[in-house]
């Protein structure tokens, strides 16, 4: 990665981000070294507000996808999309590999959470998976981004499924960012 782009997302926020993170480590430790191991149970117990980090992320790039667009035009979502769906096609290829298999079978957990349950419907050609817990549709929809945030999340399982599997084909049926109370994936052998 070039040491600029590097820079720049310090400079933008990680200077901050690594200061608050630094100085909440330093007093975690104090308070645990003076008051013993629970610290951290205790700290383990309050969670993290993920919905408003990963809404803030989002909104984030979003933004900046819209400052580089009004620059240098559409190519912009383009020039990002093509190297996403490329790193997700060599995501499903890796993960192939490390199976040592990649059938129709072998891709249902990673889109079912492992949760038998999210299998509505399945054969030896096809399986449609439910899932509830996408954060990215979630906030998709409550901020009004939702072909921008489907195009670049939702719309790259496909290629994910194609990298596991160039014969494995992903349709998305129904998202969280449609307003719907879950997503389907319907993954099925190609004819």
């Amino acid at each position: 990665m070039d040491n600029r782009i590097i820079e720049l997302q310090y400079g933008l926020f990680g200077g901050l981000h690594d200061f608050h993170t630094e100085r909440t480590a330093l007093w975690l430790d104090t308070a645990r070294e003076e008051l013993g191991d629970d610290v951290i149970n205790v700290i383990q117990g309050t969670g993290v507000d993920t919905y408003g980090l990963y809404r803030w992320h989002i909104e984030r790039t979003l933004s900046w996808i819209d400052a580089l667009t009004e620059q240098f035009g559409t190519d912009v979502m383009d020039i990002i999309l093509n190297k996403h769906r490329s790193d997700r096609r060599e995501q499903g290829e890796r993960l192939a590999k490390e199976l040592g298999k990649n059938s129709l079978e072998d891709i249902i957990p990673f889109f079912s959470h492992g949760i038998v349950e999210n299998v509505i419907e399945k054969d030896e050609k096809h399986a449609l998976i439910k899932s509830f817990g996408c954060l990215a549709g979630t906030i998709a929809y409550d901020i009004n981004k939702g072909r921008m945030v489907y195009a670049l999340h939702c719309d790259l399982d496909k290629d994910f499924t194609e990298g596991f599997n160039e014969k494995l084909g992903c349709e998305i049926m129904q998202t969280l960012i449609d307003g719907h109370d879950c997503c389907v994936h319907k993954i099925y052998i190609k004819d």
